[in-house]
């Protein structure tokens, strides 16, 4: 080992006797300058650390370009061996470097035999990470070549949003007329062509690394925030008042299909929002489940029916329904939601319809509720519902949800439990714009899940809304 050995900052985070494990442990070798030590999605192997010399990081799709340097007492490989990945981008010795190299596997025992070992080796990669970070930002480049980041289609779609953008501040400003129909129209085509776009050139079908979707998302969030800001519920979904994007507010917004906004612009903006496939997707599912609560309703024969709605937002699904049974429905509607003004909200349309006997409101949090902190006590029921939730949360939440559900079904009662498919087209947007990101789930992800869950069946059936981008999956207990 090199007398430049203590001055390594990881090694010196770790103890001597941990040092010592990772020495004998690992490799040394020489990289000449130019050597490439890790090649852009391929599948990692070793973790290195650099001894001596420097190294840089770049992606293919800009191999000119210095993402970052990396110094001695570094990590290299640590992304890959952390999500049991591949290499998110090249790493090439700049100068001749001296290298330490440690099989994943003769870690992974180590790490997992040693659980003092672990944990003082993944506080000083959570430091040296940060440290990282901090550097990054120092190094990375103002400014990079748009030609090499964007496609012509994305580009001309940006440019003909703002030109039309302008446009509608010039009749705001100068037409007696204001802002036309017609041209609140083709505006919102033109929201709707950037919309795709977006998904193409930076959504889940990308071709780019998810380094550089990343890169391009946050250079189009800087492009499209003073605009989607001036949206009432672009702005309510961006800014998270009630600490998540979809929050009961910006559903019922949704539903109502009303433009508002900061002034004329603002609605315009509003109504190009209103006018993604994700908003529609929201409104559709609304006429899925009063479909689904009537069918129930007939299956019982004319019987009380026992609903449970899990977090619940605006209900509207619900609110349609009792309208449309003239106050004769027997659903007796439970509602459950961790958000104390989305049941207020439901609370005045229960109290316009005069549905206090028929619809209980309780404010209880659901991962209490799948892990046994907080309970709740129903009979059992005809329909579980949730149109709204597990695409917030990981398979693992999931399977525990369905589990609970499982529970509160009365033999031959069924589920119904929404999620966002990768098909949806808005995917980008919202993830890099709106800062909204969900799991999307297909076909096949929601069988998964329900094998592994106390059903342990595939899903009976699945449903879709017209745009096909929002599925509800449905099992019988």
């Amino acid at each position: 080992m090199s007398s430049g050995f203590g001055s390594i900052q990881f090694l010196q985070e770790l103890s001597e006797e941990d040092r010592q494990w990772i020495l004998s442990s690992g490799v040394e070798f020489q990289a000449n300058s130019g050597t490439r030590l890790i090649r852009q999605g391929e599948e990692g192997s070793r973790l290195l650390i650099l001894l001596q010399g420097l190294l840089v990081v770049h992606l293919e799709e800009m191999p000119h370009v210095d993402l970052s340097f990396v110094g001695p007492g570094e990590l290299i490989g640590e992304v890959a061996f952390l999500e049991s990945g591949h290499s998110s981008a090249n790493v090439t010795a700049r100068e001749n470097s001296l290298v330490l190299a440690i099989e994943y596997e003769q870690l992974i025992r180590k790490l997992g035999s040693d659980a003092g070992f672990g944990s003082r080796f993944h506080e000083a990669m959570a430091r040296l990470l940060a440290r990282r970070l901090r550097k990054n930002a120092e190094w990375f480049p103002d400014s990079i070549p748009e030609q090499q980041e964007v496609s012509t289609p994305l580009i001309s779609a940006m440019l003909e949003f703002k030109n039309l953008f302008l446009r509608a501040e010039e009749l705001d400003r100068e037409s007696s007329g204001g802002i036309t129909e017609k041209f609140s129209r083709e505006f919102v085509i033109q929201v709707q062509k950037l919309e795709l776009e977006i998904n193409e050139a930076i959504g889940s079908s990308s071709e780019l690394s998810s380094t550089m979707c990343d890169h391009l998302g946050r250079k189009m969030k800087a492009e499209m925030l003073p605009y989607i800001l001036l949206s009432r519920m672009a702005e309510r979904a961006y800014t998270k008042p009630r600490g998540y994007a979809g929050d009961y507010l910006t559903i019922e917004w949704i539903y109502q299909d009303e433009p508002s906004g900061v002034g004329s612009l603002g609605r315009l903006i509003d109504q190009g929002i209103l006018g993604l496939a994700c908003s529609g997707a929201v409104r559709n599912r609304r006429g899925i489940l009063t479909d689904q609560l009537d069918r129930v309703v007939k299956s019982r024969g004319g019987d009380r029916v026992e609903v449970t709605s899990l977090a619940c937002g605006p209900a509207r699904e619900l609110y349609d329904h009792f309208r449309s049974y003239n106050g004769d429905s027997p659903v007796q509607g439970h509602l459950i939601d961790i958000d104390a003004e989305a049941l207020e909200f439901v609370k005045g349309w229960r109290n316009e319809l005069d549905l206090a006997a028929q619809i209980d409101l309780q404010q209880l949090n659901l991962v209490y509720l799948c892990l046994g902190r907080e309970q709740l006590d129903l009979p059992p029921q005809d329909l579980v519902y949730s149109i709204g939730l597990i695409d917030y949360f990981d398979d693992e939440f999931v399977i525990r949800l369905l589990n609970f559900i499982h529970d509160l079904l009365r033999p031959g009662g069924r589920v119904i439990v929404g999620n966002f498919h990768p098909s949806n087209r808005s995917r980008a947007l919202m993830d890099h714009v709106f800062d909204w990101k969900l799991n999307h789930r297909d076909e096949g992800d929601m069988n998964r899940l329900f094998r592994a869950s106390s059903f342990a069946s595939d899903c009976s059936e699945i449903l879709y809304e017209q745009q096909g981008i929002n599925l509800f999956a449905c099992c019988q207990r």
